[in-house]
């Protein structure tokens, strides 16, 4: 009996931790005091608005974003882990025809340079960050905003403009392709 007794009282104790290592959070609530492996789910699906191919003209190039929705991401805030639902962004820049930058064959697993996500969503609004490219130059923020079902505008704001001399090689490409600028508008393909 006492047998019984002792896996009783340790599946309740196994059930409430795994409970609680499964809490689901609303998309933008804080990782600040939330529990370690909280999962931050888009359970309104405010994400999928920005999922599909969209395009967009800027200064005589064409800038195509594929956005992807990824569900369950690890991440880590504060030091602890958590997941979350986010956007993943995947462009290509193009003069003419010919390919300025393109991140739509590229294998994010081990290198995380040029990538665009996130998954903070206000008023209609997501906001995303862009890692830059090399030497991290370009590294900002990115802002989508709803304007309707085939359109949303976009901001971009850079907080690196430049490559630091003594850590970053001079032969690298440190041009900056993405549109620096607000307002810009992308239309669902």
């Amino acid at each position: 009996m006492k047998q019984i007794i002792y896996i009783l009282i340790f599946c309740a104790l196994s059930c409430k931790a795994q409970q609680q290592q499964q809490q689901i959070l609303p998309l933008n609530y804080s990782a600040l005091g939330s529990t370690p492996n909280s999962y931050f789910k888009d359970s309104n699906n405010e994400l999928d608005s920005f999922i599909g191919r969209w395009q967009g003209n800027f200064q005589e190039k064409t800038i195509t974003l594929q956005i992807f929705k990824q569900v369950k991401v690890p991440i880590e805030r504060f030091g602890k882990p958590f997941y979350r639902d986010q956007i993943f962004v995947k462009y290509e820049v193009k003069k003419g025809n010919t390919i300025l930058e393109s991140t739509m064959n590229k294998d994010f697993t081990n290198d995380i340079g040029l990538s665009i996500k996130g998954s903070k969503i206000q008023d209609n609004s997501i906001t995303l960050v862009f890692s830059g490219g090399n030497c991290s130059v370009g590294i900002g923020i990115i802002t989508l905003k709803i304007i309707n079902t085939t359109q949303f505008s976009w901001g971009y704001y850079p907080g690196t403009t430049t490559r630091n001399d003594i850590t970053c090689p001079p032969d690298k490409d440190y041009t900056i392709y993405l549109p620096e600028t607000e307002n810009l508008i992308f239309t669902k393909q």
